[in-house]
Order: C-alpha cells, then sequence, then structure tokens
C-alpha cells in the first residue's frame, strides 16, 4: 500500500475520518470512521504525522486518477470534468488560500478539452442523454463542451480557447446553491429573486478575482456572460461591441444548454427548437457571425437528439454529415416499437430512413446504451 500525508484541509472535526489513519511506520493509529472531536486533538496528530491510502486520499480530494491502458473515453473524462469542478467549487476557500485555484482550473479545462478530441459526438450527446448529477455542475461543463467546439470551428488559439472555457466552467460560481434551488421552483421568479439573480455575474467575477484569477479576459468573459448586444442584458445593459465575443459564446452555450434540460415549471426544449430559437435571435441579442458558428458545429439535428425515421424506427443522431439536415441515425428501436437485437446505423439522406420527427425520450422507457453507439469513446469507467 502506497502511503500519502494527511493534509489538515483533509480532516474535518466532527466528521468522520474517510479512511484508516496510520503513523510514519504503518502502524495503524484511528480506524476510518472515527470523528475527531477537537482542535487540540487534531493539531496533536498532525504533529506526529497522520498518513493514509494514497489513493483513497486522491479519491476523497476528488483528485481523480484515470487509468491510461485503457482506451481514451469521453464520458469518463467529462464525469471526471464534473467530478472535480463539483470538488474546487466546495473547497474554493481552501483553493484560494492554498494558491492552487487556477491550476486546478486548468486540470478540468484539460478533461474537457481531451473528452471532446476523443469523440465530439459523444461529447455533445452527454448533454442530452446525461442529465444526472447536480445540475449546476453539469451544467457548466456541458457549456464548455459547446464553446470547446465552437471555439475549434471559430479557428480559435489553443490558449484563447482554454481561457474561454475556463470562464464557462466558472461563471456561475456566485449562484451555484440559488441555481440549484431556482431549477427545482415552479413558480415564476419573484422580483427579489430576479434581483438577486442579476447579480450572479458580479459575484463570480469577485470570487474569482480572489481566488487568484488575473487573466482580464476570462474575467470579463463571465462578468458579461448576461449581456445583449441588443441591451437587454445584464447586469450591465451593454449594448454592441462592448459586449466581448467570448461572452457572447459563454451566453450561447449557456443559453442551448439551459433550454435543453427539463425545470420544474417546464420540459426541456428539442435541441433543434433550442437553436432554431437563437437562430432567429441573432442579430439581435447576439452577432450573427457567432451565432451561425454556433449553429454550424452543433447542426441541425445535435448527436444524441431522438427522431423517429420515416420507416417508423426510433434511434439516436449519432454523428453528422456534410448535409447539416442529414445525419446518421443509430436505430434501436423497430418500427413495431420492439428494442431491435443490434443498433442499426442508417443514413438520413435516402427517403427509407429520412427523419419524420424529433421524440422525447421521457416517452419510452428503455435504456440507452451509449456504448452500443459510439463504442469505447462511449465507456464510463470506474471513477
Amino acid at each position: 500500500m502506497a502511503y500519502g500525508r494527511i493534509k489538515p484541509s483533509d480532516v474535518h472535526i466532527g466528521r468522520p475520518l474517510q479512511w484508516d489513519v496510520f503513523d510514519e511506520k504503518g502502524n495503524l493509529l484511528l480506524g476510518k470512521g472515527h470523528v475527531i472531536s477537537s482542535e487540540n486533538q487534531l493539531v496533536r496528530l498532525l504533529q506526529l504525522g497522520m498518513f493514509a491510502d494514497n489513493a483513497a486520499l486522491q479519491r476523497s480530494r476528488g483528485d481523480v486518477v484515470i487509468d491510461e491502458t485503457l482506451p481514451p473515453s469521453t464520458v469518463t473524462l467529462l464525469l471526471v470534468a464534473r467530478k472535480k469542478l463539483e470538488t474546487l467549487f466546495t473547497q474554493l476557500e481552501q483553493a484560494t488560500l492554498e494558491d492552487n485555484f487556477v491550476a486546478r482550473m486548468h486540470e478540468i479545462v484539460a478533461h474537457v478539452e481531451g473528452g471532446c478530441s476523443v469523440n465530439p459526438n459523444v461529447a455533445l450527446a452527454m448533454i442530452l442523454l446525461r442529465q444526472d448529477g447536480r445540475y449546476a455542475i453539469r451544467h457548466m461543463v456541458n457549456a464548455a463542451v459547446v464553446v470547446n467546439l465552437v471555439c475549434k470551428s471559430m479557428g480559435k488559439t489553443e490558449d484563447e480557447r482554454r481561457r474561454i472555457v475556463a470562464a464557462t466552467l466558472s461563471m456561475n460560481f456566485g449562484m451555484m446553491d440559488y441555481q440549484d434551488k431556482l431549477k427545482q421552483q415552479t413558480t415564476p421568479l419573484t422580483p427579489e429573486q430576479r434581483a438577486e439573480l442579476e447579480q450572479h455575474p458580479f459575484k463570480s467575477r469577485e470570487l474569482l478575482a480572489n481566488a487568484g484569477v488575473l487573466d482580464e479576459l476570462w474575467l470579463t468573459a463571465v462578468l458579461q456572460h448576461h449581456e445583449y448586444i441588443d441591451g437587454s442584458g445584464y447586469p450591465g445593459k451593454l449594448k454592441g461591441d462592448s459586449v466581448c465575443q467570448e461572452a457572447q459564446l459563454v451566453s450561447l452555450a449557456d443559453l442551448f444548454c439551459a433550454r435543453v434540460t427539463p425545470r420544474a415549471y417546464r420540459a426541456a426544449v428539442a435541441s433543434n427548437v433550442a437553436l432554431r430559437g437563437i437562430l432567429l435571435d441573432r442579430g439581435k441579442a447576439f452577432n450573427p457571425l457567432l451565432a451561425a458558428h454556433f449553429i454550424k458545429t452543433l447542426g441541425i439535428y445535435p448527436a444524441g437528439m431522438m427522431v423517429k425515421l420515416a420507416n417508423g424506427e426510433i434511434g439516436l443522431v449519432s454523428e453528422p454529415t456534410e448535409k447539416a439536415n442529414c445525419p446518421i441515425v443509430s436505430s434501436f428501436i423497430g418500427p413495431r416499437g420492439a428494442p431491435l437485437t443490434i443498433v442499426l446505423k442508417r443514413d438520413t439522406s435516402l427517403d427509407l430512413y429520412a427523419i419524420r420527427e424529433t421524440v422525447d425520450p421521457k416517452s419510452f422507457a428503455v435504456h440507452i446504451n451509449m456504448e452500443n453507439i459510439w463504442g469505447s469513446a462511449a465507456v464510463e469507467y470506474r471513477i
């Protein structure tokens, strides 16, 4: 067993220990589940030297280690990004004190980039198919996926792309708990709630600056990610070129991912409908060129969208083709409504397999095995 030294930040007074604790010679001091009850007791133990299984320590800190001998998996990389982002947010004060917030954020950016590089279609499909876990966290990771892919489409440099992705991953740090609460609300926002909501870009920017973020592009994109070029946004009611391009990219991704996610007060909007709304808004709320790049990247029928074909089969959009309105669909439900024994790839440019309509996934109680559709890139390794 490899041991790692326990840091003061690993132990919380009054909470059960997450691992067995040993001294430097490997002798057991405290068992897993033991509760340290006082500050004095903790100080004495730390002075003595406390050690635990290194792998267990890494897991409790959110330092997820991916087995590099396994085939690369988009699903796993993005789930790791979600887990690390949640850990970083909960440890924000500690990261600020240890001056490692920016470095830890760039690790998460690298996971998002890696997941998109392995298979961009799986990365997009996760937005629609993996709507589990804490909403506030997965929403920012989902939006970061979209931003990363759109930036690549636009030819942004690697440095620019990483800075914009970092902004997307931290855009809502000033309202995380509030955002989770609002997602469950079934009534319209009160004026007081709206006022609090419109302050979160300021709060997010302040938290990031205090955590050691010095990059003005990052900070400005966070501050302006709810501004619209027609002046209808917040918190500054900025107009035109006063709203930076980076903030508009974050805003477009934020809007799309929010619309395709169900809320307590409304169902999810079909992704092609969400894109159509963005198309109609371009030139009003967003720069038309940016909106065009955004729609070009996601496609008319984004990966992961459930559709019904002309022959009656139901499947998921699995990859784009040169024809924007004719993607490849992986059918897994037959014309009579029974699950197919194997997934069938369908070219929707053919009349027999043309897309007839979009389908609400909740209308089918069928398990969607992403690995059957996208292979090893969709494998979820244990993390």
